[in-house]
């Protein structure tokens, strides 16, 4: 019944050898058709949809009135719609039907009633269904989710018009509150509903549930002392409400920021919109501590420890606060905590720097209370083994102990000796293991942490190290901690550990991890004796071994040939050659880009690997870039030219195998800027003729050139300009990352805009022809682009975008399309001043279409004191909103009603005028 689930297009799984599932061809209609184009969108010409009013129904008029309205989920429909109302309710008991809801924008509200009704009479519904249909009523029935949510911005504004009465703080309760968000699968599950009953169905198989939280768009806003402890409270409500959804939605992994961004971080957090929320809650409960210590005691008195998504880790940090909590009371809390929450590995920097903190002031006796607590460790989980549990418990009862150690929190004597002989049970122990349990490991780390304390093998005689070192090499379960004594002994002793690996390969042994060690943590001011024996010993590694080190090796040179040519240039070439010659006879695999494939949502998505991102992470590509980094001279000249044994060098690797030879192009390409420079005569022999569409290396080429991040040099656009006329549709035809192709259109942009007519640019009729060529969605990319020309050059609207705009853009009505439009109300929305200018130029390119989100936002309200677009030119803005609201709409658009108010308000004479009294009469009808 539904033409946009039957109108879908086909998807497959996640390989090749999968299903793959087309909707038209498993439940199409005889007379739907296959194709849409932008037309039959516009103008609603696509498959007869038996879900909607259609001519020959009825058109009750009960609820076509202002008062008296009908209660919601009783208003009258047309008796078709009604009997499909009924059928659908009585099918819940369908895993299909709910895929079919988390589908759509909206549900009717009589349809939602239905479904509710049949909920609360069905008692033997299956369990997971009601659980699941709850969620999808919960959602449809929030309006947020229908609309872009820029209530912020409304609740902003009427805070500065009426102040913090109790009806604006009802409004932010009701702002602030999460909810839940339904999306379609991806993949498959897309188009393919679950055939399955409810008992074998599992929640994902019927969409993607996660919670939404406060959005503020970046636009803080100050709440005053006296009103603190109101907002604070809504929050707190707030906080308890997502809890609850993540619970209800089965969210397993959650992160929360921590309560300490300053304290003991390595590398920067990953901050999400629940972090956000949390963070603006923690800042604000930070000055009520301050203001009010009684206050803020008695809010966190009642945060639920049990809660493990926020207030476990809150609570853990209000008690922190010295002023609101007592010693005492402190202790008492933490020895309440149940073991989950005490030994909840997401609360332990809370928990330790709490310990740590306030360790002086507890009594002897807590204390000791609190130190047998932890020397007890956790409690046995589900996963841990009988024979390894209590390994596994020491361990952590070892870590958090030691570390309130070594922060010079002192424990009992007796507890100090229980302590130290629990450490010399736990093999290879390391303070580092301690240290590490608090360390909040930012977006440049992983998960496990590692220790490269040389310990174990320092003392070892050379001819053992290596067999001892791939003894320790190992991650025990349940620890943190990944151990790399070698690594260690590279830093501390690199003769040590360069001698250990010579005696080794003389038995026939290379262990590649022991080699990257050395390779990459080699320290600088080693010897130049020392220094030469490495380099030595990489010119003589066999070259199976550096097939298998290619990745580690290619970026070694990357970073150290030309300082390896200036201590010595002969040996230099010695250790680049060998390299190249080990990872060119380790074939296809040796050669390959470290860069796997990309997934999203769990489904691989396919993507080109003849491109720049494969070349930077491939072993040519690192070479390659060494090449060219080792070009003498910190500033070339123009004209100075690549010296000739790079370019020897340069074409072995363009010879190289398989991907490789695509990595080499990619990169020389990405410089072609540069050495047109300097080196005009070899790069239009040479690289230029790459760029040929015929070529077959011309893929990589391509997109080497186009990721150099510089628009071309006029003498080298001047070179190449045949092809860039050509590059559309050329360059959309690769499954490449479609911001390849922006870049493309904004380069012509750029030539046209800046050197038009010149012989390294573009004319009028060569842009036209270009635009033509492109994709719908790079030519609204070229849109945006146009906007912040703008916006960043001096008097750019006048004299650089609007003559590009009526000159230059096509202006054929197959061009004008729903993207499109969007595209250019964008750019509108960012020109301020010079709005009316530029919509006369604009206006031509404007179709009237029924869409639900456009960015007209700006032009209702007040956004960093700027008054909005409507206030300031009334009349312009009346003239817009007529041009792309359509003759006809099924639903009212979100901000028209808004815009006509502020028209009527600045400028009460345009109320008669025939464009105001049509979009107010298209409003009342739909």
């Amino acid at each position: 019944m539904d033409a946009n689930v039957r109108s879908a297009k086909k998807k497959s799984g996640y390989r090749d050898d999968l299903e793959v599932f087309d909707p038209q061809a498993a439940y199409g209609l005889d007379d739907d058709l296959e194709d849409f184009s932008e037309e039959d969108k516009r103008y609603r010409n696509g498959n007869d949809n038996l879900l909607v009013w259609r001519e020959d129904d009825d058109n009750p008029t009960e609820f076509h009135r202002l008062v008296g309205r009908q209660a919601e989920g009783f208003e009258a429909t047309p008796i078709r719609l009604g009997h499909l109302i009924s059928w659908i309710g009585k099918s819940i008991q369908s895993p299909v039907l709910a895929w079919w809801a988390v589908r759509q924008d909206g549900i009717h509200p009589r349809l939602l009633q239905q479904i509710e009704w049949q909920l609360e009479r069905g008692e033997d519904l299956d369990r997971r269904a009601r659980h699941v249909w709850n969620l999808i009523l919960e959602r449809h029935r929030d309006p947020r989710n229908r609309k872009w949510d820029g209530d912020w911005f409304d609740f902003k504004k009427r805070v500065g018009i009426e102040g913090w009465t109790a009806g604006v703080l009802r409004e932010f309760r009701r702002v602030a509150t999460p909810r839940v968000e339904v999306r379609p699968l991806f993949g498959i599950g897309e188009v393919k509903p679950p055939f399955t009953p409810w008992e074998t169905s599992r929640v994902g198989d019927i969409g993607q549930f996660e919670v939404k939280f406060l959005e503020r768009h970046n636009d803080d806003l100050e709440v005053p002392d006296e009103h603190l402890p109101s907002i604070i409270g809504i929050l707190e409500d707030q906080l308890k409400v997502a809890s609850g959804l993540l619970e209800d939605v089965g969210t397993t992994y959650f992160q929360t920021p921590t309560c300490y961004p300053m304290r003991e971080v390595d590398g920067r957090e990953h901050v999400t919109k629940a972090a956000e929320v949390m963070s603006w809650f923690i800042q604000l409960f930070d000055r009520l501590a301050s203001m009010s210590p009684n206050l803020a005691n008695a809010h966190a008195a009642t945060w639920p420890a049990s809660d493990r998504f926020f207030f476990r880790k809150l609570k853990l940090y209000a008690l922190n606060k010295v002023g609101v909590f007592g010693a005492e009371e402190v202790a008492n809390v933490l020895l309440a905590l149940d073991q989950e929450a005490f030994w909840d590995i997401d609360v332990v920097r809370e928990l330790l720097f709490l310990l740590v903190d306030r360790w002086s002031e507890f009594s002897e006796k807590d204390r000791e209370r609190l130190t047998d607590r932890i020397l007890s460790g956790p409690n046995q989980l589900p996963h841990w083994s009988d024979e390894e549990f209590p390994g596994i418990r020491d361990e952590f009862a070892a870590r958090y102990a030691r570390y309130l150690e070594l922060q010079g929190c002192m424990l009992a004597a007796d507890r100090t000796e229980r302590l130290a002989q629990m450490l010399q049970k736990i093999p290879r122990w390391s303070d580092g293991w301690a240290k590490s349990t608090v360390t909040e490991r930012g977006s440049h780390v992983s998960y496990v942490g590692t220790d490269d304390a040389p310990d174990a093998i320092i003392d070892v005689p050379v001819g053992e190290i290596v067999a001892k070192a791939k003894e320790v090499l190992k991650r025990d379960f349940g620890s943190f901690t990944e151990k790399r004594p070698f690594t260690g002994l590279v830093k501390a002793s690199p003769r040590k550990a360069l001698s250990a690996l010579t005696v080794a390969g003389k038995a026939g042994d290379y262990p590649k991890v022991f080699w990257s060690a050395l390779i990459n943590e080699m320290p600088q001011d080693v010897s130049p004796r020392l220094r030469t024996v490495f380099l030595r010993r990489l010119a003589g590694l066999p070259h199976g071994v550096v097939a298998e080190l290619s990745h580690t090796l290619g970026r070694w040179l990357e970073k150290n040939l030309a300082l390896v040519l200036e201590f010595d240039n002969d040996l230099g070439w010695k250790v680049f050659d060998h390299i190249v010659d080990g990872i060119i006879s380790g074939g296809l695999e040796a050669a390959n880009s470290g860069l796997g494939e990309v997934r999203q949502g769990g489904e691989v998505v396919k993507r080109s690997r003849r491109t720049l991102d494969h070349a930077i992470n491939g072993p040519i590509g690192m070479c390659t870039e060494a090449l060219f980094d080792a070009v003498p001279g910190k500033k070339q000249e123009a004209g100075s030219l690549v010296p000739n044994h790079i370019k020897s060098r340069l074409e072995r690797l363009f010879a190289a195998p398989g991907e490789g030879s695509d990595h080499a192009v990619s990169v020389a390409t990405s410089k072609l800027n540069w050495l047109m420079f300097i080196d005009p005569d070899w790069t239009q022999e040479r690289l230029i003729p790459l760029l040929a569409f015929e070529h077959p290396a011309s893929e990589p080429a391509w997109n080497g050139f186009l990721h150099s991040g510089r628009v071309p040099w006029p003498p080298l656009a001047e070179a190449i300009k045949p092809l860039l006329l050509q590059l559309f549709p050329f360059i959309e035809g690769f499954s490449w990352n479609r911001d390849v192709s922006k870049v493309a259109a904004q380069w012509l942009g750029f030539m046209r805009i800046f050197h038009p007519d010149e012989a390294g640019g573009l004319t009028r009729s060569e842009m036209r022809s270009v635009l033509r060529e492109m994709s719908d969605g790079t030519r609204n990319d070229l849109i945006f682009w146009l906007g912040q020309v703008g916006q960043k050059n001096e008097n750019g609207w006048t004299d650089l975008v609007i003559p590009f705009i009526e000159g230059d853009w096509p202006r054929e009505r197959r061009y004008r399309t729903t993207a499109s439009m969007k595209a250019w109300i964008s750019l509108l929305d960012d020109t301020g001043d010079r709005f009316p200018v530029v919509y006369e130029a604009v206006k031509k390119f404007l179709v009237g279409v029924e869409v639900n989100d456009q960015p007209f936002y700006r032009f209702t309200r007040e956004i960093s004191g700027e008054v909005p677009l409507t206030t300031r030119f009334p009349e312009t803005t009346l003239d817009l909103m007529d041009r792309v609201t359509p003759q006809v709409v099924t639903r009212r658009p979100y901000e028209l009603p808004k815009i006509l108010a502020l028209i009527a308000e600045v400028a009460p004479a345009l109320t008669s005028d025939h464009r105001y009294l049509r979009l107010v009469d298209l409003v009342e009808r739909s």
